[in-house]
């Protein structure tokens, strides 16, 4: 038949549309939908380093306890919190992001996992400008310096109030959890990121009260601290849908073939 070919055309057309139309998967765009604003905020958020020169205050906030001083323990916390944790769980959570972007689809996966690295840098460093200037300001003692209703003689004796070990490694747990909490498709990647984070965050806090360097008080508000910064940056990065066409589900197979009729005459 003559409309065989426009039939079949448009109903290629129509089994593809709706596939087609389908929302990409999650990937974070730059912060307030523009690079100038990412160029704002990374700036800000390293900035605020320079609060580690403020002037250390010595209040009369003791520790909870004294407690004696255990390096072995302040060494494994350096691995799981601090400088260390926060590269180790920055790496990891580079390769999970790429994973995840690749199987949703998005073009040019690892690259643009840098982007959603960046954004957790951004939360460690916005979070550690917060937490010095808290830590100048409260001026608490360490539990490992606090002897009976005194505390040491340096300014290190004195900033224990948060803990900078935890903010860092727990910024990175919040910021994953807002990604999470957005994202569409096979969410396992992000969700093993944000379980490495949490459980480094758990693990430190630990550590660090173990260590004779912190009181729970400490640790918690660094805790507390740390997640509510990393939601937050993560937040003012709006998700930009891939342009890929099939990311947000399986891609179909091929459209039926139309039905023809055809007939013959025999002599």
């Amino acid at each position: 038949m003559r409309y065989a070919a426009p039939l079949a055309c448009v109903c290629a057309l129509a089994w593809s549309a709706p596939a087609a139309a389908q929302a990409g998967p999650a990937a974070p765009d730059w912060a307030f939908g523009a690079p100038g604003g990412e160029a704002a905020l990374a700036a800000a958020c390293t900035a605020s380093l320079a609060t580690y020169l403020l002037p250390q205050r010595r209040s009369a906030w003791g520790a909870a306890s004294s407690e004696e001083r255990n390096d072995a323990i302040g060494l494994a916390s350096d691995i799981t919190g601090a400088a260390a944790g926060t590269l180790l769980l920055l790496g990891g959570g580079y390769a999970l992001e790429g994973s995840y972007l690749a199987g949703a689809g998005v073009p040019r996966p690892y690259a643009r996992a840098l982007r959603t690295s960046l954004i957790e840098v951004e939360a460690v460093a916005l979070s550690t400008g917060l937490s010095n200037v808290i830590k100048r300001l409260s001026g608490r003692c360490r539990p490992r310096s606090w002897r009976t209703d005194r505390c040491g003689e340096t300014d290190l004796d004195f900033d224990a109030f948060p803990s900078g070990h935890t903010t860092p490694v727990a910024a990175i747990a919040g910021a994953r959890l807002n990604l999470a909490l957005r994202t569409t498709g096979d969410a396992a990647p992000r969700l093993g990121a944000l379980a490495l984070a949490e459980a480094a965050t758990v693990v430190t806090m630990a550590l660090r009260i173990g260590a004779g360097a912190h009181s729970w008080q400490d640790v918690g508000a660094g805790m507390i601290l740390g997640h509510v910064t990393g939601f937050a940056i993560a937040a003012v990065h709006p998700i930009q849908p891939s342009e890929t066409r099939y990311a947000a589900g399986v891609m179909p197979g091929p459209p039926p073939e139309p039905a023809a009729v055809t007939w013959s005459w025999a002599f």
